[in-house]
Order: structure tokens, then sequence, then C-alpha cells
């Protein structure tokens, strides 16, 4: 690791900073990050001051591997910046003269004395910088406010719709944007094809009656307003998506069970309602699908087709139903 930072980019440090935490973080959950109130010997990184009186010419003089009582490990970097003494302390010279007396006299304690010092200011100036960083506030913790200033301003909930909520918070929505968001998402071009008619269930107190004994008017029963039998037709309950994936995993991503198919289905759901109905169609290769057959536990129709095996290299357009999210 080199310690060396561009002049015009103050952050570089602290990133690279933020990258060991990442590498060092996943088998550790109950440690702390840089900048955060714990034990000392639970947090990932130390930093300790270069004791010298030249020029080192970088902030990292030296990054390294230090094992902890309970067998654990942890990053250790020895920075030439922000110390208090060393090349470019804060304290008078004649402090680091003694702190390099002691360490020639095989004596470091005035060195970890300061060194408390030290690594909290810098990982205190280290958390102040992460707090502007919306991605590294996101790592950091659950719910940052960056996160949800966004779901607050797009009215969305959903930790996986956050990245296309200026899109969702348009209104009103229309078929198009629903389509470049998916296309975007699975990497397939999508199409829609609104007013798919469907039938619609009629109440059985707004169904149209006879007149009886117990409802002389009848009920709904006048010219214009009746309707024979218990569904009507509605024009305009449902839609059509459309994926054409060009290749096979793309394909294998949109069927039920992956990497898109919920997602699919929640964005769905939030652009068009829960009132109307969306289809999903697609049109690709035969050989990109998943083939039924016999001993199998494909689900045919869902996840599987028979024309996959049979003829490979045809283009085919089939239904499919993605997982609910």
């Amino acid at each position: 690791m080199t310690g060396h930072r561009d002049p015009l980019d103050n952050g570089a440090l602290y990133r690279e900073i933020w990258r060991i935490e990442r590498q060092i973080k996943s088998d550790k959950d109950s440690w702390h990050r840089v900048g955060e109130d714990g034990w000392p010997e639970k947090e990932l990184v130390k930093f300790r001051a270069r004791q010298h009186q030249g020029f080192a010419g970088q902030d990292v003089v030296r990054a390294r591997h230090d094992r902890t009582s309970d067998g654990k490990t942890r990053a250790v970097l020895d920075v030439d910046f922000m110390s208090l003494t060393g090349a470019r302390g804060v304290l008078p010279g004649h402090y680091s003269e003694l702190v390099l007396q002691q360490l020639k006299g095989k004596s470091p304690a005035l060195q970890d004395f300061l060194d408390l010092f030290n690594h909290r200011l810098l990982s205190l100036f280290y958390r102040s910088w992460a707090r502007t960083q919306p991605a590294v506030e996101q790592e950091r913790h659950g719910q940052d406010p960056f996160s949800a200033i966004m779901q607050a301003l797009t009215g969305v909930s959903d930790q996986s719709q956050l990245y296309y909520g200026a899109a969702m918070m348009r209104g009103p929505k229309s078929g198009a944007v629903l389509c470049q968001v998916l296309s975007d998402l699975t990497g397939s071009a999508v199409s829609h094809q609104p007013l798919q008619g469907g039938w619609e269930a009629i109440a059985p107190d707004e169904q149209s009656a006879m007149p009886s004994k117990a409802q002389p008017q009848g009920r709904f029963a006048r010219l214009g307003e009746a309707v024979l039998g218990s569904k009507t037709w509605v024009a305009d309950r449902g839609m059509v998506l459309a994926f054409t994936p060009s290749t096979k995993e793309q394909a294998l991503s949109l069927l039920p069970d992956g990497r898109y198919s919920a997602t699919i289905t929640r964005l769905s759901r939030s652009f068009a309602g829960s009132r109307v109905k969306v289809q999903y169609q697609m049109t690709t290769k035969a050989g990109y699908l998943p083939g039924a057959r016999l001993g199998s536990q494909g689900r045919l129709g869902a996840d599987s087709f028979l024309q996959a095996v049979t003829q490979p290299d045809r283009t085919l357009t089939v239904g499919f139903t993605p997982r609910k999210g």
C-alpha cells in the first residue's frame, strides 16, 4: 500500500482507510469501525505516529497487521501527518526528540501514551469525513441519514428501489419510464403493451336483479345500467411487459427464483398499482430457457418449457410469472 496523497484530493487517504475497513470487517462483526465509540482493543484500524525528524514524503509510512490477544487481526497504520510529534507534529520539537531518546533506550512508554491521542484525533477526522459520504454512511449504519432523506423525498420505503427513486417519484407514472427502469435493471430490452382488457368481478350488492317482492324496483334493472352476469369486461384492466433478453443469463434472471425476479415484481407493483394486472412475456431463443424433462423439478410454463429441448434455435415468445417480492 502506498501512502502518497494527491494534494488536491484531501479524501484520498480516508478512502484508503475505508477500503481497509471493508477488507477486514467481514469476520469481526462485534468490532468497531474507525471513529466509533468502543474499546480500543476492538477497533479495526489503529493509527500510530511515525517518530522521525526527516521528511517521509507520504502520509502513510507503513501499513501492517497486528494480532490481538484474542487472536484477531487488525490493521496498524504508521502515519506522518496530523500527529503530536514527529517531523510534522504540532508539539514543540523537543517532545519529538524526547520520544526518540526513549525509543533509543528501548522505552516506548511516551510514544504509546501520545499515540492514544494521535489515534483518536485521526479517527474523529475520519468520522467527520465519513458522514459526508453517502456510500460510507450506508455501510456503517442500517438506516443512514442520506437514505432516510431520499426515502422521504421519493416516497420509496424499499431500499432496493431507492436507486430508482427519482423515476418513481414522478407523477403520473408512465409505462415508458417503467420500461426504462426495468431495462436498466435487467440489461434486457423491455417494452409494454397497455390497455389489456380483463374480467372484473361485480360485488353481489351491485349486480343487476329483476323486480321481486323483496325489491319491487329491482336492482340496477333499468335500461342502460343493467348488466348480465357477475363479471364485467374492463378495457384497461392490465398491461403486458415484454422482455427481450439477449443472453441465457439474462433470461434465467427473469424467471422465478432468478436474480431480478422479485425486484421486477416490486417495481411493477409500485408503478402500476394494485388494481392493474401485469402480465409478463419473454421473447428469446428457446435454448436460453430451461427445458422440461421427465424426472426434473421444473414447473412447466413457469421455469421450464417444452420447446427449449426440441427446438433450441427457435425464437419463442412465452409468458412467465416472476417470484412475488
